[in-house]
C-alpha cells in the first residue's frame, strides 16, 4: 500500500494504492491533547477512475444479493438462445419466469413454495423482475404443460444447435405423490408404492446435449416406448444412429429401426438370441479374437443370425474382468440372501417373506424347515447356467462399426444413465409432489430446461480443465460467495472477487458452450 498525501489548504487529499486501485481520502488534521501534538480524522472520497473520482458506497448497503453462480449460468442462457426460443411462444415475463425457476433448480434445488425466498436473496431478483410466488409458479406450470411448448421448444432447439445424428435414447420412472390419470403402477425401483409416469429421452452422444423428451403413462413398459419417439425425433433429424439397451430388443422395435444406423444390447428372452450366446460361447475365446478395450483384452465374435424374419448382425463379447466383478458380485448377494433366510422365524405366510427378502435370487436355492429352523440349500445348475452368462454380452448393429467402435460407442451411454441420476438427485425432480397432469408436464419442461443448461456447465467445466480442480457443486459454492451490493438509492455494485473466483470466472469465459 502506498499513501500519496496531497496538501490543500488545511486538509489534505491522500491516496492509497491497492492491489492496483487508486482510492481517495481527506484527512482532516485536529489537535490532540493526549499527544500534544497534531492527529488526524479520515473521510472516505471515493475512487480514482478516469482521471475523476467515483464515489463508492456513499450510499449505506440496504442488502447482499447472491451473484457468482449467475455469471456463467446466464452466459450459457444467451449463448445457447435459451431465452431466444422461449420468447418466440411466451411473453417475456413467462419466459423469465421460466429461467428463473430452472435456474433455481441448478443452484440451489428446493421445493416449489421455497423458491421465492431464495429468489429474493439473489441478483436475478433485480435483472429478471419476476413473480416466483407459489401460486404464480403453479399457473405457469399448467399453462405449459396444456401446450405443445416441449415439442415447439425441442424443434428450435435442434435447428439452432445442428446436432449430430448420433443419439441416446432411455427411459426412466418417476413417482409422484399426485393422482393425474397418466400416473398407474409401473415397475419402478424406488417408491415401488407410488403410482409412477415413464420420461423418456433423447440426447446427443458427442456433446450429451438433450435434445427432446417425451411422457408416458406408468404402466408402459419401456419396449413399447420407442416407436413414439423415434417417430417424433425422425421429423426433426431425418437419418439418426440410436444406441439402445436391451430393454428395448424386441422384434417390434427392430423392424422400425431397419433403416437407420443402431447398436442395441439383445436381451436374453428370445431364442434366436440364446442360440447364439450357446453357439458363440465356444469358440468366442481364442487369441484370434481378442480386441484391447482401454488396455483390457476382451474377446469379441461377430456373429449372424435370424429372429423370426430378420436377418440381423452383432458382435457377441466376452469381458473377463467384467465376468469376475459379476461372478463375486452375484456370489456376495446370493450369500446375503440366504444368510436372511435362514434367520427368519417360522411363523404363518413365511413365503412371502422369503420370496421378498430373496427377490429374483429366490430362483437360485431351496428352502425347507427342519428342526424348528429355515435351510435353504443351492440349486447349482441354476446358478452355472447363470455363471456361463457373465460376463458375456451381444450387441447388435446396424452400420460400418468395428467391434471396438460398437463397444466403446454402447459402454459410452452412460451419459444419458447419468441425466437421469442427475433429475432424480441433483435437481431433485424425485419423488413429484404435484398433482395435475398439465402441471407435472409443466415442470418436466423446467426440469428439462435445467439439464441443458446444467449439461452445459460440465462441457465447460470440463474443457476449461475446472473439473480436475472443483465439481460443479463446489465450484457455484465458491462463486455463491461473491455477492452484489443494493445502496438504498437502488444502485448495485459487485464486490471484489477473489482470486479463487477470478480464476474460475477468467476459465469459463474462454469456453464455447456449445
Amino acid at each position: 500500500m502506498v499513501v500519496f498525501p496531497t496538501i490543500t489548504s488545511r486538509n489534505q487529499t491522500v491516496e492509497k494504492v491497492v492491489k492496483g486501485k487508486t482510492y481517495v481520502y481527506e484527512r482532516i488534521p485536529y489537535y490532540n491533547p493526549k499527544i500534544r501534538n497534531t492527529s488526524y480524522h479520515y473521510r472516505y472520497v471515493g475512487r480514482r477512475d478516469d482521471g475523476g473520482i467515483r464515489k463508492i458506497r456513499s450510499v449505506l448497503p440496504k442488502r447482499s444479493l447472491i451473484h457468482g453462480p449467475f455469471i456463467p449460468i446466464i452466459n450459457i442462457v444467451r449463448e445457447m438462445g435459451i431465452e431466444e426460443m422461449l420468447k418466440k411462444h411466451l411473453t417475456q415475463t413467462e419466459s423469465m419466469e421460466i429461467i428463473a425457476i430452472a435456474v433455481s433448480k441448478i443452484v440451489r434445488p428446493l421445493p416449489l413454495a421455497s423458491i421465492d425466498t431464495w429468489f429474493d436473496g439473489t441478483s436475478l431478483s433485480r435483472t429478471m423482475g419476476v413473480d416466483l410466488k407459489s401460486q404464480r409458479i403453479s399457473e405457469l406450470l399448467d399453462r405449459i404443460g396444456k401446450s405443445d411448448l416441449y415439442r415447439q421448444f425441442s424443434r428450435d432447439l435442434i435447428s439452432r444447435i445442428n446436432p449430430g445424428n448420433s443419439l441416446l435414447y432411455d427411459i426412466t420412472s418417476l413417482p409422484s405423490y399426485g393422482s393425474a390419470e397418466i400416473l398407474e403402477y409401473g415397475h419402478a425401483k424406488d417408491h415401488p408404492e407410488l403410482e409412477q409416469i415413464n420420461m423418456g429421452m433423447v440426447m446427443e452422444r458427442s456433446r450429451n446435449i438433450p435434445l427432446f423428451f417425451e411422457i408416458h403413462s406408468g404402466s408402459i413398459p419401456d419396449v413399447v416406448t420407442l416407436k413414439r419417439t423415434v417417430e417424433g425425433i425422425r421429423k426433426l433429424i431425418p437419418k439418426i444412429e440410436i444406441i439402445l439397451d436391451r430393454g428395448f430388443f424386441s422384434h417390434e422395435n427392430l423392424s422400425l429401426l431397419k433403416d437407420d444406423s443402431f447398436i442395441i444390447a439383445a436381451s436374453l428372452v428370445p431364442k434366436a438370441v440364446k442360440n447364439v450366446f450357446s453357439s458363440a460361447s465356444r469358440t468366442v475365446d481364442r487369441a484370434d479374437n481378442v480386441i484391447m478395450y482401454e488396455n483390457d483384452p476382451i474377446f469379441c465374435k461377430s456373429v449372424n443370425f435370424t429372429m423370426n424374419d430378420l436377418g440381423l448382425r452383432g458382435y457377441f463379447y466376452h469381458d473377463p474382468g467384467r465376468e469376475s466383478d459379476e461372478r463375486s458380485d452375484f456370489h456376495r448377494k446370493l450369500s446375503e440372501k440366504r444368510s436372511a433366510v435362514e434367520k427368519l422365524q417360522i411363523r404363518p405366510n413365511i413365503s412371502e417373506t422369503i420370496e421378498s427378502i430373496a427377490s429374483h435370487y429366490r430362483r437360485y436355492f431351496t428352502w425347507r424347515m427342519e428342526d424348528g429352523k429355515i435351510k435353504t440349500r443351492a440349486r447349482n445348475n441354476a446358478i452355472s447356467a447363470a455363471e456361463n452368462r457373465m460376463g458375456r454380452f451381444l450387441l447388435v448393429y446396424r452400420g460400418g462399426y468395428t467391434p471396438l467402435e460398437c463397444l466403446s460407442i454402447y459402454r459410452n451411454r452412460d451419459s444419458i444413465e447419468k441425466a437421469f441420476r442427475t433429475l432424480k438427485t441433483d435437481l431433485d425432480i424425485f419423488p413429484m409432489r404435484v398433482r395435475k397432469e398439465s402441471t407435472i408436464r409443466g415442470m418436466l419442461f423446467i426440469f428439462f430446461i435445467s439439464l441443458i443448461i446444467r449439461t452445459g456447465l460440465i462441457r465447460g467445466m470440463i474443457s476449461s480443465g475446472l473439473m480436475n480442480k472443483y465439481s460443479l457443486e463446489k465450484m457455484l459454492l465458491e462463486l455463491e460467495k461473491l455477492h452484489v451490493v443494493e445502496d438504498a438509492s437502488g444502485n448495485i455494485t459487485e464486490l471484489e472477487r477473489t482470486r479463487k473466483q477470478k480464476d474460475i470466472l477468467e476459465a469459463l469465459e474462454k469456453v464455447s458452450w456449445w
